[in-house]
């Protein structure tokens, strides 16, 4: 939970100052991929949460990993964050200056769960009522989970509309325990 409150500080602060400098789809793109890269890269992640190395070997290694490759902005927003000893939530940071650009953007993710793999036209059509159900623009990402047997799990945010056949059966079985069956006209 720290984590996440100490990223979404700094991805705020970030997200202010490219919303400023009118560089926020190229700043979430250098974010991106420095997440991608620590994702993927054990040795880095280790040598970002080592609190033993000093803050310059650290600045020196992520100016000859992104300079190339990010904008000056966001180079000296990872030397602050080397600075401030918050070098190991960059993913997180990332993650963070995301959700802020997609509110700005007026965009919401929709994490839907399908039993069954969907066409590109039902999951546009999903995303048209999605959109239409909460003002935003939405973009669905599907994952298929054949353990629901049928219906559609959707995540918006923190919202969680289970309308899979499996949430159904639960309640109806849920519903039944509670009824004394008694069959009448059996010898």
């Amino acid at each position: 939970m720290i984590n996440m409150q100490v990223a979404r500080r700094y991805a705020d602060a970030l997200f202010t100052l490219a919303q400023e400098k009118q560089l926020i789809d190229r700043v979430e793109a250098d974010l991106k991929l420095i997440a991608q890269v620590v994702k993927e890269d054990q040795k880095l992640q280790e040598v970002l949460a080592n609190q033993l190395i000093p803050v310059e070997e650290k600045k020196h290694l992520a100016e000859a990993a992104f300079s190339q490759h990010i904008l000056l902005e966001t180079m000296n927003f990872l030397r602050l964050t080397i600075d401030k000893r918050r070098e190991n939530y960059w993913v997180e940071m990332a993650q963070e200056f995301a959700v802020l650009a997609n509110n700005a953007r007026n965009l919401s993710t929709a994490y839907v769960t399908s039993a069954v793999e969907m066409k590109r036209e039902d999951v546009q059509a999903l995303e048209k009522k999605l959109s239409k159900l909460t003002g935003k623009n939405i973009k669905a990402i599907v994952a298929v989970d054949p353990t629901i047997l049928g219906g559609l799990v959707v995540k918006i945010g923190d919202e969680v509309m289970d309308g899979s056949v499996q949430k159904r059966l639960d309640i109806l079985k849920s519903n039944l325990k509670g009824i004394n069956f008694t069959v009448s006209g059996v010898n």
